[in-house]
């Protein structure tokens, strides 16, 4: 064996156990978890009986009732269950997206001195989540929010605020069962529905007229 093979060996080798080493041997770093400072709030979503959203000075009110179902208010009515359950998933899990400030100078700066929208989480045992909309990032990639008892301003999630001003837009009612669709006609049926409307029938209904009825002497004369 040359001595130039003996190297290019020796460099595969050394190439294929480096592979080794970083993908297979190398203790590999655990995976981060989310940065508890942007956790925002976070409820049991099953625990919340009361969700109110405002948007555009129109507000939505939904109330978990005795009965599990939910409601709005002032409406009266039966809510989609299951269209408020799923949001909540989200909602209920309030996180942003980053910190801009514990100390603003100035509300108006991010739209927060007039909040745009806002939602209030509720609690059988009369605790509240509330979270102040403001105005939009300048590079569109999210919302200023803040809750009314801090000073921090956070940016939320475009997604977010299109949840609660859905449900100020477009109030979760309940959806209208479908009409249930008619069996369709097997030819067995049909026959013997057509057998049982003959067996039935007025004898001689639909002759052309004229002719003598079976079954029924003619009239003298006819």
């Amino acid at each position: 064996m040359s001595f130039r093979t003996t190297w290019i060996l020796l460099a595969v080798f050394l190439v294929f156990g480096a592979g080794v080493y970083f993908f297979e041997i190398r203790p590999r770093p655990e995976v981060s978890s989310l940065d508890p400072k942007l956790q925002i709030w976070k409820v049991d979503k099953d625990a919340v009986n009361r969700v109110v959203t405002m948007a555009g000075g129109q507000e939505q009110v939904m109330e978990k009732r005795a009965d599990g179902l939910w409601y709005l208010m002032p409406q009266d009515v039966r809510a989609d269950y299951w269209r408020i359950s799923g949001t909540l998933i989200r909602l209920s899990n309030m996180r942003a997206s980053r910190k801009v400030t514990d100390t603003p100078t100035d509300l108006a700066t991010y739209g927060l001195d007039q909040p745009k929208d806002s939602l209030t989480l509720g609690l059988p045992d009369g605790q509240t989540y509330t979270l102040l909309i403001g105005d939009k990032t300048p590079n569109e990639g999210g919302y200023y929010a803040k809750q009314p008892n801090s000073d921090t301003v956070w940016v939320v999630g475009t997604f977010n605020v299109e949840d609660i001003e859905r449900f100020v837009k477009e109030p979760a009612y309940e959806p209208t069962p479908a009409p249930s669709p008619q069996p369709s006609a097997t030819p067995e049926a049909t026959a013997s529905a057509t057998a049982t409307s003959s067996a039935t029938a007025t004898p001689g209904a639909g002759a052309p007229v004229g002719l003598p009825t079976p079954g029924v002497a003619a009239t003298p004369g006819s």
